[in-house]
């Protein structure tokens, strides 16, 4: 009945596959069964009926039109990630679910908990997908359904899309948190004013405008955010220079909250004209900077650089701390975050504001003996 395809290598789940032949008829038995299609195509989110393989042999008329495909042949034999694009799905011979990214996808696990419990599973995930050469990230609810007919064992699969609930959860909690860090540092600013020389007081009305600048920038970051991922984003260029660029970047964020008891400094770095819109970068920059203000301790240092790279510019920003790999596995996830839930839109912003609307490349480095660098390439 299985005819499985050849064993394949795999890092997570099994890479075992079932023959397209047996797919079908898979999908010929499932037909027969009473009202099944009609119940599933009147649902109204995506429902699909998997093999033991993880593989699709049955499926709604919403993940059809989700993928935009007419005939569904197209579909079936595939696993989910395969037919949603994901990123990740193809790294490996053996497909979806058999990469290291694939340890940390609620799908996948969903999927494997249910078939080795026997019973109904429930899981968030987040996915990064490819549509029309551009990565598009999705927050999903998943859940996974045993299923047994005509002796055979299945999967009932379902996908709710919680995107906007995810987005809104968090942008709130980001908002207040931040917005809440610079009003302290502000309140703490005006605090000291009264008590200071007179010789140092201009000093300090800088510190002052800085925070409240930051202010400024907390609400203009969610804006920006919200009219890129609604596609309304207007990039505007200005000629720039890239040393005086990251000086003002490190004077503003040694002023955070977050930055208290370390430092921010510019290392050995060019001093390069080029253009670029100077909001987003400054948000992608400020971004890396704050992580790696997060991920360091007191007494250590947050060094920004910029260079030439090959006939490019490399924004890059440096904190001593190793990533582990499993944080290291789900960087750049919207509402991935090491920092607690309704957290994790910075790495995310990175690359949709560095690489959607600045035409660069964000990346990273992580080592033991080198620690973190966030880095930009324009």
């Amino acid at each position: 009945m299985r005819d499985k395809i050849r064993n394949m290598e795999t890092k997570f789940a099994p890479a075992e596959r079932s023959s397209y032949e047996n797919v079908l008829r898979s999908n010929l038995s499932l037909d027969k069964i009473t009202y099944l299609n009609d119940i599933f195509c009147s649902l109204s989110f995506i429902f699909c009926i998997l093999n033991e393989q993880r593989q699709i042999v049955y499926t709604n008329d919403i993940l059809m039109k989700t993928l935009n495909v007419v005939n569904v042949k197209q579909v079936l034999g595939k696993r989910f990630g395969e037919a949603i694009n994901c990123r990740f799905a193809f790294q490996e011979e053996g497909g979806c679910g058999t990469t290291e990214h694939c340890r940390y996808c609620g799908a996948v696990n969903a999927m494997l908990q249910c078939q080795q419990t026997g019973q109904k599973t429930t899981s968030e995930c987040r996915v990064r997908r490819m549509v029309n050469n551009t990565e598009n990230f999705l927050d999903i609810e998943v859940t996974a359904t045993p299923f047994v007919h005509d002796n055979s064992n299945y999967t009932i699969f379902s996908l709710l899309d919680i995107t906007d609930r995810k987005r809104r959860a968090i942008i709130e909690k980001i908002f207040f948190h931040d917005v809440m860090n610079v009003a302290a540092g502000l309140q703490g600013f005006f605090d000291l004013y009264n008590m200071i020389d007179d010789d140092e007081k201009q000093d300090f009305v800088k510190m002052g405008a800085s925070l409240c600048q930051q202010i400024i920038d907390e609400i203009s970051t969610q804006r920006l955010l919200a009219q890129a991922e609604n596609h309304e984003l207007v990039v505007n260029h200005q000629s720039l220079d890239s040393l005086s660029f990251i000086q003002q970047i490190a004077s503003d964020m040694q002023f955070l909250e977050v930055a208290k008891e370390k430092k921010v400094e510019v290392g050995p770095s060019d001093h390069i004209q080029f253009e670029s819109d100077p909001v987003l970068l400054r948000r992608v920059l400020n971004n890396m900077v704050k992580n790696a203000l997060e991920a360091s301790l007191p007494g250590e240092t947050v060094t920004i650089t910029t260079s030439k790279f090959e006939d490019k510019l490399k924004f890059a920003v440096h904190n001593p701390k190793f990533m582990p790999r499993e944080v290291e596995m789900q960087v750049f996830m919207r509402s991935f975050s090491t920092k607690g839930a309704q957290r994790g839109l910075g790495t995310y912003s990175m690359k949709i504001l560095g690489e959607q609307h600045l035409g660069g490349k964000v990346d990273f480095t992580t080592s033991e003996t080198d620690g973190t660098t966030f880095f930009i390439v324009l």
